[in-house]
């Protein structure tokens, strides 16, 4: 979970002129405006996104509240958190009805607008894709794929061969990283154990590890694979649709990829 300075994009120890232009800058993005040609849940989405923000914003802009949320982070450390400004310590805070201090309140509200945004995220970016899959796919099955949101094989042509059909499919995760992509091609075996057709995985996430961390992942993967059985992973950025395709891929799946970025 990103913390409220993750969030901003700001240093621990920033100042609160930092912390105002880096709201102003990244809240902008989110603006109605903005998302105005992305449709409904997209434009839900921003305002998930934009309520984060703010919340964020009003906690770091406020000397008091900002301690408070320190301390939450790291405990005895907030002293020492942030070296040049050390946290100015609060009042301590009237007893709660509920029996959690407002540390934990905010903590359970980032947690419920977090898990919010990944609903509404995973929906958004499964319905775009699967609307793709049945616009270019007409000829194509759905079999189970245990593990993945997303299943379209395509129906064999005369004179192809069972392991030639191409298998896409999706699977959304918060946040894709070298772990997850290990996860993934475990997960695409397992699957085409019964379908031994060539697999290939497009993974949709709301946050992605860097292109180097998933390029070494990949390629590990692809190492220890049976080269008749090889996974291909597609990592998809759903923020703004970028893919990392293998120059190796099948030309259907580059063609996907290029249709899902806005024009």
């Amino acid at each position: 979970m990103k913390t409220y300075y993750q969030l901003l994009q700001v240093a621990t120890d920033a100042s609160a002129a930092q912390i105002k232009q880096a709201f102003r800058k990244i809240i902008a993005r989110y603006h109605p405006d903005k998302v105005q040609h992305l449709g409904a849940e997209f434009q839900e989405l921003a305002q998930v996104r934009s309520a984060e923000l703010t919340t964020a914003y009003k906690t770091l802009i406020n000397p008091d509240r900002r301690a408070e949320y320190d301390r939450s982070l790291w405990g005895e450390r907030a002293e020492t958190a942030r070296p040049s400004k050390p946290p100015v310590r609060a009042p301590a805070p009237e007893p709660s009805p509920t029996g959690r201090d407002d540390g934990e309140r905010s903590a359970a509200s980032f947690e419920a607008l977090r898990s919010g945004r990944d609903t509404l995220l995973k929906r958004a970016a499964l319905a775009r894709l699967g609307h793709l899959f049945d616009e270019a796919f007409a000829a194509s099955e759905r079999p189970a794929a245990p593990g993945f949101d997303l299943s379209c094989l395509l129906k064999p042509r005369l004179l192809d061969r069972p392991r030639s059909r191409p298998w896409f499919l999706a699977k959304f995760v918060s946040r894709l990283d070298g772990h997850v992509v290990h996860d993934v091609c475990a997960q695409a075996v397992r699957a085409n154990a019964v379908q031994k057709a060539k697999v290939s995985v497009f993974v949709l996430a709301g946050e992605v590890a860097s292109q180097r961390e998933l390029a070494d992942a990949i390629a590990a993967n692809r190492q220890l694979a049976d080269p008749g059985r090889r996974i291909t992973i597609i990592p998809v950025d759903v923020r703004d649709w970028r893919a990392w395709i293998p120059n190796d891929a099948d030309p259907a799946v580059k063609s996907l990829a290029a249709r899902l970025r806005p024009t």
